[in-house]
């Protein structure tokens, strides 16, 4: 025998716990309509039997119109023999009576029984009219009953089998949807960028299936924006790390040689006894480094300096940082021409001025004497030029490399590398050239 504990419900699977659902509902949905029938059954069966008594009589009535008695009688009792509905003659004309000589069938036990009749008036070969009542008794509760009966078993076995199927196919239906998504959002949940739920339909099951798809596919998209926040975040630390290890370096070699200066004009030594001249040199490392110190404050905001893109007018800038540099320019005799107009750049406002200020002091300060600086665009190319006697004793495979000599004959500073860095954060193409001794440096400007 089988039993149901419908408190292990929970913990079924779904293919049996769907199937018998929805098994469950189709089979009681399938005993209610076999009891509704059951039970209206009899007003539409007694309406059925009174229009097959009416047109029988009809029939038989236009048949034996215009017979003999003999032939009539004889008919009339050979048919009620052989059927259910019995016919007898009123010779005596009354409407009002219902002869009943024999036995019409009704059961006197039952309290469901019907007599239906129907008369009607049929003229003999003499010309006389004679009336002629068909009858006939309807247990109609009974006949129901055994009519249900006989048709009941198919039926039920027959809406059994398709409730069976129908929940079948319905359950297979629903585990398989429901077996895809976990299998899909397995995949999912190792992080494969390739998963995706098929979307078959535009049901309810079909808006699931997209509504995971949608997530998945932003989850995704927030995780590659969290590993590109976090490239550019290790990116960004080691810049600062390289920069200040740099920045240290930079800061002690000018220290050192100012140190080791002044101890030998403190004590007359050699050629240091020549105060005016190393107090001049003195004054210059003083320069530098207070050119250093400022980059390095200039730099002090580098989280900053991400994310705050913007198409920002070149000139606007430059004009600004060329004035700074307009004192020291006179001093050396330097002609700056510029040719911007109003060309763009995107980028960050405070890294354009940090770039374009060390570029302008690279450029005064190595320009010679009676020298010249060009800036402007060619090509999508910005540029600024600047004479350079001794530029074949450059080396541009080491140019933006923090490189240190206490003599300052092969010493790097951090201008150049600071430049560099900044235009990587914001992954500008830029490129540096030799012509003719002149120096040019090249920064890409259109997206």
């Amino acid at each position: 025998m089988l039993v149901i504990d419908w408190r292990d419900n929970n913990h079924m699977k779904i293919f049996p716990k769907m199937f018998i659902q929805i098994f469950s509902v189709l089979l009681v949905i399938t005993l209610l309509i076999h009891l509704f029938v059951f039970l209206i059954f009899p007003k539409p069966y007694l309406e059925n039997r009174k229009d097959e008594i009416h047109a029988k009589a009809d029939e038989i009535s236009a048949n034996l119109n215009g017979q003999s008695l003999n032939y009539i009688e004889e008919s009339l009792n050979f048919y009620s023999k052989n059927s259910e509905v019995k016919v007898s003659l009123n010779k005596q004309n009354n409407k009002n009576a219902v002869p009943i000589n024999e036995d019409i069938g009704i059961d006197p036990t039952s309290n469901s029984n019907s007599l239906i009749i129907e008369e009607r008036t049929i003229t003999l070969n003499s010309g006389e009219d004679i009336d002629v009542q068909f009858m006939s008794t309807t247990d109609m509760q009974k006949d129901a009953r055994d009519l249900s009966f006989k048709f009941l078993p198919y039926s039920l076995l027959l809406s059994l089998l398709v409730s069976v199927i129908i929940a079948l196919v319905y359950a297979k239906f629903i585990k398989n949807n429901i077996e895809e998504i976990k299998s899909v959002t397995d995949d999912m949940m190792m992080l494969d960028k390739n998963a995706s739920l098929t979307v078959t339909s535009n049901d309810e099951i079909g808006d699931l299936k997209s509504q995971i798809n949608e997530l998945y596919f932003t989850l995704l998209e927030s995780i590659d924006d969290l590993e590109i926040k976090n490239k550019e975040i290790l990116k960004l630390e080691a810049l600062k790390y390289d920069f200040y290890r740099g920045a240290s370096h930079e800061l002690k070699t000018p220290l050192a040689s100012l140190k080791i200066i002044l101890e030998n004009m403190q004590y007359n030594i050699g050629k240091y006894k020549d105060r005016d001249k190393y107090i001049k040199n003195c004054i210059e490392i003083t320069d530098e480094l207070s050119q250093n110190i400022s980059q390095i404050l200039s730099l002090s905001s580098i989280d900053h300096l991400k994310e705050d893109e913007a198409d920002i007018t070149i000139n606007d800038v430059l004009q600004d940082i060329i004035e700074k540099y307009r004192v020291i320019s006179k001093q050396k005799n330097i002609t700056i021409h510029n040719k911007l107009l109003d060309e763009k750049i995107y980028i960050g406002d405070q890294a354009l001025k940090i770039i374009l200020s060390n570029l302008m002091s690279n450029a005064v300060k190595y320009t010679d004497d009676y020298g010249e600086i060009n800036i402007g665009v060619d090509n999508d190319w910005f540029y600024i030029e600047n004479t350079y006697e001794k530029i074949e004793e450059l080396d541009t495979a080491e140019i933006f490399d923090v490189k240190f000599d206490l003599n300052k004959q092969t010493s790097n500073g951090l201008g150049l590398y600071i430049v560099s860095s900044l235009l990587d954060n914001y992954n500008k193409q830029y490129r540096i050239q030799k012509n003719n001794k002149r120096f040019i440096f090249k920064i890409y400007i259109n997206r």
